[in-house]
């Protein structure tokens, strides 16, 4: 199952890195939606509990592309990896009281920008310590919002993103 998994991150990395010169300069789109369907398989598989059942990463990568082409298509590559730096900050803040905040801003068009929002950890009965999140960006003058979950197994440090 795991070869299985690196043989689709590897398929869709070589997609991505084939990709036109524009998308290079921070194209949005078919990028996300690659990435997202990776992710979300990834995931969809290890929700699965790794049998050799591939029905979790077909319904993950469903998913995962889905909501990665949205975001894709409204934000371009750059604006992407501000928002996830974004997140990735305010997970990692050591505040444990109230939760945290960080903000960020297009370099290429006026008024494209957000604000991630993170509740305090909370550990789950399993040992998982999760944070809600809340991420608010405003793109063409259209607000669009979710709220994911992210969760990790210390004493591992990355962040999943929760199937909701």
């Amino acid at each position: 199952m795991l070869i299985r998994s690196l043989i689709v991150v590897l398929a869709a990395l070589s997609f991505v890195a084939a990709a036109p010169v524009q998308a290079a300069k921070c194209g949005g789109g078919t990028a996300g939606a690659l990435v997202g369907g990776v992710l979300g398989g990834l995931l969809g598989a290890k929700i699965d509990g790794g049998r050799k059942n591939t029905f979790g990463t077909l319904v993950g990568g469903a998913i995962g592309a889905l909501a990665g082409g949205a975001i894709g298509k409204a934000l371009d590559r750059c604006e992407q990896e501000k928002l996830g730096k974004a997140t990735e900050t305010a997970l990692n803040s050591s505040s444990t009281d109230g939760g945290s905040s960080q903000s960020w801003e297009s370099d290429s068009r006026p008024g494209v920008r957000g604000t991630v929002s993170v509740g305090a950890p909370v550990t789950t009965a399993d040992g998982r310590v999760c944070r809600a999140a809340r991420r608010v960006n405003y793109i063409d003058g259209q607000e669009m919002a979710d709220a994911p979950t992210y969760c990790r197994t210390p004493p591992n440090s990355g962040w999943a993103l929760q199937a909701a």
